[in-house]
């Protein structure tokens, strides 16, 4: 048997057996035959070190069976050293060690000082592990002198490279890239074959090049090697860890939604290969984009995820110090404090007892940011001081920027401006030099409050503009929703710069801000044509839509059996055994479980079908957006942008001759307790919608309507009304709570807004141009309104009046209805895109806790907002939602709508009539009645709906039943977008 025959033979799982083989036929085989054989075991073993580390372990038993068997302990001697590499594969360092020392004894027993230096590379690897780092360091430099008087040049830049982690790990970081660019030349001294090492070495000494803030150095250096990598077959893990190195230059530079493309894929790539502790790594880095981009909650629970893990390796103690430190940065942004601390003095102890001063420091940096936060002034900047002298000694420049940046924020309250604006310049001119976007309209929004504080009005607006852009140019690079959880904690700054704005007379400005700091992910998505519609490119791209598919399927059924619950009386025998026998508390458990994995999927596609347009900054706004937009505007039409700062209310009013604003000081307190009033009003309406005696239920609650609807009016229109007389059509622009509110039924004390006013809203002005000339796009068409799609549902005869509704709405635009089971999502996915009109006859449902996850419930299934975003509606002008609730939504980021609403209009519609309540499905059906009708007798869609309002009004006025002038009858419905006519 030959030794490659023996080797097939070995059994790979069964040490046992194999050494009885090897018994059995290693007498017959001659001294130049068990070398060839010995050789063939090592390049095996070393072959499964990165498939399978137990097969490598049981094939190095088969080199220490082979040495005993012969009697040769250079044999023995590597076969020890095999299983060490196996054990310190397997992440079992400390029992690694004992291999590795015995196996250097015995090389040098048979005077081989080579293999002595051999077992050194796997040593200093597992020393580094367990804190022995002067072990490590010694035993680097006395095998790299022997490799290299022997002229194995390989071996001696491994060392180098090796005993260069160390440095880079105590935070030695010039040591380490003198060390890296030797082991570079000794590679390159040994000729041919060496692009891997050299790719290996370029990539540890970028990560260190990462650390001091030279970012461009390292991911030129990342780059060169991810495609040295990629060059050769069987590299996918190497190219991963590349892409991961790159990723954490980009989240420390600001560029998140770029980082978070490259972690997913080298998370994907490991997981592939079973290499569980290194997607845990990934997932860590993970934690400090979820942080960044204000998603708290989700980077506090990855981060406690990764802790648990890494509790499990004793070995890696530096990794659970990591996690505690992101963990810890999290609970420190929920407020968390004395968990934080706890946490990070944890991490602290771990670090500085295994010697590991770099990151210990920065461990120290985040105490000092916590005390700060705690208000702790004297204790945030003892350790600043601290730290800042050792982020300095180790030319670590972003940690210094952030420590300069935090000293700047401890001066400034400590009233010591001087030391506050040199500090901030020093971190600044380091944001600056290194890219580092996140830190430099942080270092700006300081400086213009310094510069506030010593009233130099002038440069405190230029700082405050500069954040502003600052904060454009992260926002340019991220997708859909990161882009609103990043605005989160960016109020204050777009506050201050409005009201400074405003106090140097500067309206323009003003309103500019307010529209930055308003809707802006969708506008900014149609102005640059940016497709995120789902589609499957590639193999990953499928399974991830076949991810997506099953998870909406298994989230609609559970989200059927949470709201089915509420409505047992409606169901049948069949649908409350499923309920009972899940319980709705389970059902809703498993429900928000897939809804957070449909939200990380799409996210995961969005980045995907970005794909280079997240690694640079789109020029996504101008100023003209605003600036060019009064001038479009008719004569009669006045526009009403609303901005809340504190207790103050600003009234923009933009018409065609410009922009003026007026303030409503110690407004917001009063609004915020008229809207929930209004809101008990309206639930009250609701119940006594549902009375028998309808006229007795609503005494009362009509005068008590207007009472309140006459407050709001005086607190938000009053101040216009000399405008609002001159005018014929108004456009509001909601903020904040305002969007809740419908504006057209405010009452002046004698009548309704909407009984001398077209009305009709926007999320931000900056959508008016788009929705206009979608409009006359599809005007211009002459689609006929025969095509419109029209659907009704009555919901197992919940909704009496839906269908009836459907049928009327489809003979006046002589389409054809889709009723009952077939009003299919389907319908809107084939005919969506050449239907003028789409109107919706259904059962909605506003979910405040999960405003991507509410729906219209439909034949085949639930038609959430999260999955709108994937129709086409170009050729659509508008879009009637007669369902409850469905023009609610939640306002995230400063001002961002976030509902079904803006699915609608990135899917193409021109405008939206939604609901903004739970609408009484008889009158709606009489209201819509009326509004096709004045539609199709070629009034505007504002024009359209403020005359069947009127109608609706003046009919109940005349009628038996007077009671259903509250406007829960017939002001739900609203008009969102193009205004203009629909032929």
């Amino acid at each position: 048997m030959t030794p490659q025959e023996l080797l097939a033979a070995l059994p790979l799982k069964n040490e046992k057996e194999g050494r009885l083989v090897l018994q059995t036929h290693i007498c017959a085989y001659d001294d130049t035959t068990i070398a060839s054989l010995v050789d063939l075991i090592k390049r095996e073993a070393d072959r499964q070190w990165n498939k399978d580390a137990e097969v490598s372990f049981i094939l190095a038993g088969y080199l220490l069976a082979i040495g005993d068997l012969v009697h040769s302990k250079a044999y023995h001697a590597l076969g020890l050293m095999a299983r060490g590499d196996a054990l310190r594969r397997m992440d079992r360092d400390q029992d690694a060690l004992p291999f590795f020392d015995a196996a250097g004894e015995e090389f040098l027993e048979v005077d081989d000082e080579v293999g002595w230096a051999r077992t050194r590379i796997g040593r200093v690897s597992a020393c580094l592990q367990l804190n022995r780092t002067s072990e490590a360091l010694r035993d680097a430099a006395a095998a790299r002198e022997i490799f290299m008087r022997h002229g194995k040049l390989l071996r001696a830049g491994q060392i180098d490279v090796n005993a260069a982690i160390v440095n880079y790990e105590l935070g030695q970081y010039d040591q380490a890239l003198r060390l890296f660019d030797r082991a570079i030349e000794t590679y390159l001294l040994q000729g041919e074959g060496v692009e891997l090492n050299i790719a290996r070495a370029r990539g540890n000494k970028a990560i260190t090049l990462a650390a001091q803030g030279k970012f461009r150095e390292a991911v030129a250096l990342h780059e060169q090697a991810r495609a040295t990598f990629a060059i050769y077959g069987g590299q996918e893990v190497a190219v991963a860890r590349e892409e991961l190195n790159i990723a954490q230059i980009y989240a420390s530079q600001g560029h998140f939604s770029q980082a978070l493309l490259l972690f997913d894929r080298s998370r994907a790539i490991f997981r592939q290969h079973n290499m569980d502790f290194q997607a845990a790594e990934v997932a860590q880095q993970i934690c400090r984009c979820l942080v960044h981009l204000n998603r708290v909650r989700e980077a506090y629970e990855l981060a406690g995820e990764t802790v648990a893990y890494f509790r499990t390796y004793q070995g890696h103690r530096y990794n659970l110090a990591n996690s505690l430190m992101y963990q810890a940065e999290a609970a420190t942004l929920e407020g968390n404090y004395r968990d934080a601390d706890e946490m990070l003095q944890e991490a602290r102890n771990i670090l500085e007892e295994g010697g590991f001063m770099a990151l210990a420091s920065i461990v120290r940096l985040q105490q000092a940011e916590l005390y700060f936060a705690g208000g702790q002034l004297d204790a945030s900047l003892r350790e600043a001081q601290h730290v800042a002298d050792a982020f300095a000694e180790q030319e670590a420049l972003p940690q210094l920027a952030r420590t300069a940046l935090l000293q700047a924020r401890i001066a400034a309250d400590k009233e010591d401006i001087a030391t506050a604006q040199y500090l901030c310049d020093q971190a600044l001119d380091i944001a600056q030099g290194q890219g580092l976007l996140d830190l430099k309209y942080r270092c700006d929004y300081l400086l213009g409050q310094v510069a506030e504080r010593q009233a130099d009005l002038e440069a405190a607006a230029r700082y405050y503009d500069r954040a502003v852009q600052g904060i454009d140019e992260v926002q340019s690079r991220l997708v859909m929703d990161e882009r609103t959880s990043f605005l989160e904690d960016k109020g204050n700054i777009y506050q201050r710069a409005i009201i400074l704005a405003l106090k140097r007379g500067n309206k323009d400005q003003a309103l500019i801000y307010v529209e930055k700091a308003k809707s802006r992910v969708i506008g900014d998505y149609l102005r640059n044509n940016i497709d995120i519609r789902l589609r499957a490119g590639d193999k990953a791209g499928e399974a991830i839509l076949e991810d997506l598919s099953r998870l909406r399927e298994e989230q609609a059924w559970f989200s059927s059996i949470v709201y089915e619950a509420e409505n047992e009386a409606n169901l049948s025998d069949t649908a409350i055994m499923r309920i009972r026998a899940i319980g709705p508390k389970k059902a809703r458990q498993e429900m928000q479980i897939r809804e957070r994995r449909i939200e990380h999927l799409l996210e995961q596609m969005q980045l995907r079908l970005a794909g280079d347009l997240v690694s640079r900054q789109r020029s996504s706004w101008t100023n003209s957006i605003v600036t060019a937009l009064w001038p479009k505007l008719e004569r009669d039409t006045l526009m009403l942008e609303y901005y809340i700062a504190e207790q103050d209310l600003y009234i923009f009013q933009i018409t065609r001759s410009g922009v003026d604003v007026h303030i409503v000081q110690g407004a917001v307190p009063k609004l915020e307790r008229l809207y929930s009033l209004w809101r008990v009003n309206l639930d009250l309406a609701a119940q006594a919608a549902g009375a028998e005696d309808q006229a007795q239920s609503f005494a009362g609650l009509r005068d008590n309507s207007l009472g309140l609807l006459q407050k709001l009016y005086d607190l938000l229109l009053s101040p216009v009304s000399h405008l609002l007389s001159r005018s014929k059509h108004l456009i509001v622009i909601p903020y904040g709570m305002l969007h809740y509110l419908p504006f057209h039924c405010l009452f002046d004390g004698l009548q309704f807004v909407v009984e001398h006013l077209d009305v009709s809203y926007l999320p931000a002005a900056a959508l008016w141009d788009i929705c206009c000339q979608r409009g006359q796009r599809v005007a211009a068409r002459r689609a006929p309104l025969s095509g419109s799609l029209v659907l009704g549902l009555s919901d197992g005869g919940r909704l009496a009046f839906a269908v009836q509704e459907a049928e009327v709405v489809a003979q006046k635009l002589g389409a054809r209805p889709m009723l009952d089971a077939a009003a299919t999502t389907a319908l809107l996915w084939q005919y969506g895109a050449r239907s003028p009109i789409v109107h919706i006859a259904a059962h909605g449902l506003f979910r405040l806790d999960a405003p991507n996850f509410s729906h219209i419930r439909l034949a085949d299934r639930q038609l959430s907002a999260i999955e709108v975003f994937n129709l086409d509606l170009s050729g659509c002008s508008l879009v009637t939602l007669s369902a409850c609730e469905t023009g609610r939504a939640v306002v995230g980021g400063v001002d961002e709508v976030i509902g079904l609403g803006r699915g609608f209009l990135y899917a193409g519609a021109a405008s939206l009539l939604p609901t903004l309540w739970k609408v009484d499905d008889a009158s709606s059906a009489e209201l819509m009645e009326m509004f096709y009708q004045a539609l199709l007798g070629e009034c505007s869609k504002a024009t359209a709906l403020a005359g069947a309002q009127r109608a609706f009004l003046a009919r109940a006025r005349a009628s038996h039943h007077p009671y259903r002038i509250h406007p829960y009858f017939w002001a739900a419905f609203h008009l969102i977008g193009d205004p203009g006519s629909l032929l």
